[in-house]
């Protein structure tokens, strides 16, 4: 067979043929399913020295359902994962544009080569068989440090293997090649830019197809259908679980590393990691201490759950104001505690309210508004002020209050008038007079507010306002705890 020469050698990642009856016999196996097992090996191996390496695999793995854990079928395996590997590798964009290929992304075959020669290796064994083919899926994986550890590990059980010797001198003298690029510099040329974003790729990820995108833009993308932003081909991947290029990446970092930092900086900022700005999902007025669900389906506000589970799981809430018909000015940060994608793209979360902010500047990006926010909290009385025994003594009735109204809640169970939200407040501790900021807003999920009621609250720097005016109007409720 003639190939390219991308592995370390190919004299031991040829296959070897299934033993004959007598040997299948010592090791346990019926003349019958050793049959088929010869069978099946011969087709394979038929089918690799055609160079048909998929087809090959496919005998294999049958083949190791009837015998399990079988050295020379997983050896032969492990082998066409190799080339296998290397055949997608020398595809050319011309072949992927022409003929494109469903399956597999080249760095997994490489995996499933590295998972059958440990296997074998899991046993001992004094082949050097299975160091050549591990060290050879290390290769294809840029490992080439393990790659060479591997090899000196079977030369200390055979260290005049020719074979071993000889993968050693490949991998010193390919391992070399990515040292001498770096010498000089690499032009930017179309091959290294996302045709979605027009930038430089970040974690780039190259489809069935043979095109390369960034990772979230195709991501983004895909929202709006599961076909191949170039060649339209129907995409069977997800984006976010999805492996990256390893081999494109790192050509990428190691010849623009200054520009990489920048991608890899600008990232960041997209997907939130600061805390002064702040994704916005308009829809309701939400208070500190509220749980809510939300289902979401929005392309653009898909687009923006995922950035932020890749970040800090926080964004904001904010209302329309009916004055202006813009957002409001005020909003509540809420964390997503709960996610779950469904399988036609939506997300099912669960948020809970955290702190307050107030809108600097506001602009679109993707579909959807970003903030600048500043935070800001209710202005405290001083310490040992008569203000502050006032709000601690205001706290401490609305708190009883509170427990009143749960315990309440509970005896209507006995009749049969359980509240849905009763479950909530059971799980949860009903803050205390020591803060009762937090107790003031934990306070409004025992009532009924319209929206321009509970921005109000939103709004208020005042503690001691906003419990006097919801202890009001919980003692105006029916018993004073009339439930949400």
């Amino acid at each position: 067979m003639a190939h390219a020469n991308s592995t370390l050698g190919d004299d031991l990642l040829d296959v070897d043929d299934f033993p004959p009856v007598e040997e299948g016999r010592e090791n346990g196996i019926s003349k019958e399913k050793h049959d088929k097992v010869i069978a099946l090996v011969c087709d394979a191996n038929y089918k690799f020295r055609q160079n048909r390496y998929d087809e090959a695999v496919s005998l294999y793995s049958k083949a190791l359902l009837i015998k399990p854990g079988d050295h020379t079928i997983l050896g032969n395996r492990s082998a066409s994962f190799c080339f296998l590997t290397r055949l997608l590798k020398e595809r050319s964009p011309t072949q992927s544009e022409c003929q494109p290929l469903n399956g597999l992304d080249p760095t997994t075959h490489a995996e499933l080569a590295l998972k059958d020669a440990e296997k074998i290796l899991c046993r001992t064994t004094t082949s050097p068989k299975p160091y050549v083919l591990k060290a050879n899926a290390l290769f294809l994986l840029e490992r080439y440090q393990d790659a060479r550890e591997v090899l000196l590990e079977g030369l200390q059980i055979d260290p005049l293997n020719s074979h071993l010797q000889s993968c050693l001198h490949n991998l010193d003298r390919s391992a070399n090649v990515p040292l001498n690029l770096k010498q000089r510099k690499a032009e930017r040329t179309d091959d290294f830019e996302c045709t979605l974003c027009f930038k430089l790729l970040y974690e780039p990820v190259t489809t069935p197809c043979g095109h390369s995108f960034c990772r979230h833009c195709l991501h983004q993308a895909m929202d709006h259908g599961n076909k191949c932003p170039m060649c339209r081909m129907v995409l069977f991947i997800t984006p976010r679980t999805y492996p990256i290029s390893v081999v494109l990446n790192n050509i990428i970092q190691k010849n623009f590393p200054e520009e990489y930092v920048e991608r890899k900086s600008e990232h960041g900022n997209v997907i939130y990691a600061g805390h002064d700005l702040m994704p916005l999902f308009v829809m309701d007025v939400v208070l500190p201490c509220q749980k809510l669900h939300l289902n979401i389906f929005e392309p653009r506000y898909r687009l923006m759950v995922r950035r932020v589970m890749e970040g800090n799981h926080r964004m904001g809430m904010v209302a329309i104001d009916p004055m202006t018909s813009t957002i409001a000015e005020f909003g509540c940060e809420v964390e997503i505690v709960e996610c779950e994608p469904l399988p036609d793209g939506r997300f099912f979360l669960e948020i809970e309210g955290r702190r307050r902010f107030r809108i600097l500047q506001s602009w679109d990006q993707d579909g959807y508004r970003i903030a600048q926010v500043e935070w800001f909290q209710d202005v405290a009385p001083p310490e040992g002020s008569t203000e502050k025994q006032e709000l601690v003594e205001l706290a401490s009735t609305a708190a009883e209050l509170a427990r009143n109204c749960v315990t309440h809640a509970r005896e209507a169970t006995r009749t049969g008038r359980r509240h849905r939200h009763l479950e909530q407040f059971e799980s949860e501790s009903t803050p205390g007079p020591s803060d009762p900021e937090k107790l003031s807003f934990w306070l409004v999920k025992l009532l009924n507010l319209r929206p321009f009621e509970k921005y109000k609250l939103l709004c208020s720097k005042d503690t001691r306002e906003r419990l006097s005016g919801i202890l009001d109007l919980l003692r105006a409720q029916e018993q004073g705890c009339s439930l949400q």
